[in-house]
């Protein structure tokens, strides 16, 4: 558990007149989420290749799977995924600023926050451009089949195509949520995710002199109103920024520390966590013919963003309470899921275009091998294919965060300093 500092009082409408003593704070586990969140994203679109029943529940399909049941998903659940990312996301990106609040250093927020917004673009374009351009690369070389039509449009692979996609995948001014692409279609969130840090960026500055309970009020307004217009991802990093304001204004408390240390306190969020597990495995397909989520066709909202909606619900769900309980931040700070977290971005980078080489590569060979006649003949194909293919796209993910993802971060610094306004001495 974190440490804290001299309690504050726990009057959160109370004026914050006195400087809190810097604590010590570590969001560490927040990337072995993020790394098994990746991870987990990886499964999905592989396992997909193969099984595209994953996207359906139990009880729908005529030769139902003990893998479609609720809870069970969650192993292969990419769409919640991609909402674990927000809500981390906006946590991450506002944690530190909302301790500086709490200690009235406006300077210090100020400087570091110019300096991240500055950097933000660059830090998640730079390393997508990577992996679009190395696609790009594959498909003119014959490595990556190329299809005639895409969503029922006729496609034809060029660099005015490939400049095409680069002008969809960094668009952040449209509200669309999805874009059409072939070179690296998983990308259509970096536009979200550069859209939604923009927002709690925006978020922090305003209210960053504002008092706890008018913070919380503002923040908790904001995602009530971004989920009623279904703009669940700019909903996601504001609960990610509200997460992060109630971490921080418990562990200034004496009173509510004691409260979250209790064995029913943990249960109940235990509880919460677990529940959020089942929701997330809502299916795409069928939802609610599915076992376990029929329930939610007569519980707001109507039609096609009912899914989204209650996905995003189980990702704040799954995040929220996991500042108060330190067994699981434990297991997120395990060598390999921190690992996982080192490499997060680049595996959700280049895992598509290693889904559509060697992964379908390896599925087709194993295939021949052992013949695809039969339920057993079919699992074999896909556990032999995952685990001969799981230790390369790790690999390649090295690789690229070492090639690429790194030095972009390096890169954006550098231009930082470089355009930065210099003091007058």
């Amino acid at each position: 558990m974190r440490s804290a500092p001299e309690p504050a009082s726990s009057n959160s409408c109370e004026k914050q007149t006195h400087i809190d003593a810097p604590r010590k704070s570590s969001t560490e586990y927040l990337d072995g989420v993020r790394g098994l969140a990746s991870f987990i994203v990886f499964i999905f679109h592989f396992t997909h290749m193969f099984y595209p029943s994953t996207n359906t529940g139990y009880g729908v399909s005529q030769h139902p799977s003990i893998w479609q049941l609720p809870i069970i998903r969650f192993v292969y659940s990419g769409a919640a995924m991609v909402s674990i990312f927000f809500v981390v996301s906006g946590y991450v990106l506002t944690h530190r600023y909302i301790q500086k609040m709490r200690r009235h250093e406006f300077g210090a927020l100020y400087s570091s926050l110019t300096s991240l917004t500055f950097r933000r673009a660059l830090r998640l374009f730079l390393p997508a451009l990577g992996s679009c351009v190395l696609a790009f690369v594959c498909a003119s070389i014959g490595v990556l089949a190329v299809p005639k039509k895409i969503n029922h449009k006729p496609f034809r692979h060029g660099v005015s195509a490939l400049f095409r996609y680069i002008d969809q995948e960094s668009n952040p001014w449209t509200w669309d949520q999805y874009m059409e692409g072939f070179y690296n279609p998983q990308l259509w969130s970096i536009a979200l995710e550069y859209r939604g840090s923009m927002v709690v960026f925006l978020a922090v500055l305003g209210l960053a002199r504002s008092r706890t309970c008018v913070r919380m009020a503002v923040e908790s307004a904001i995602i009530t109103h971004a989920f009623l217009h279904k703009r669940w991802d700019v909903a996601l990093f504001m609960a990610g920024m509200l997460i992060a304001e109630m971490d921080v204004f418990v562990s200034n408390s004496t009173a509510l520390k004691s409260i979250v240390r209790r064995r029913s306190t943990k249960a109940l969020l235990m509880t919460i966590m677990v529940a959020g597990v089942w929701l997330s495995g809502y299916p795409r397909d069928h939802g609610l013919e599915s076992l376990g989520y029929g329930f939610l066709e007569r519980v707001w909202p109507y039609g096609g963003y009912r899914r989204r909606f209650w996905l995003a619900i189980a990702s704040i769900m799954i995040v929220a309470p996991m500042p108060y309980l330190p067994f699981i931040q434990t297991l997120f700070n395990t060598r390999l899921i921190k690992y996982l977290g080192k490499i997060s971005f680049a595996l959700y980078l280049v895992h598509g275009l290693g889904n559509r080489t060697i992964g379908l590569w390896l599925l087709n060979l194993t295939g021949s091998m052992f013949g695809k006649d039969g339920y057993w003949a079919n699992v074999l194909i896909f556990a032999v294919s995952f685990v001969l293919y799981t230790p390369i796209i790790v690999w390649w993910s090295d690789m690229f965060w070492r090639a690429v993802d790194l030095p972009s971060a390096n890169f954006a610094k550098w231009i930082e300093g470089k355009c930065a306004s210099r003091a007058p001495t």
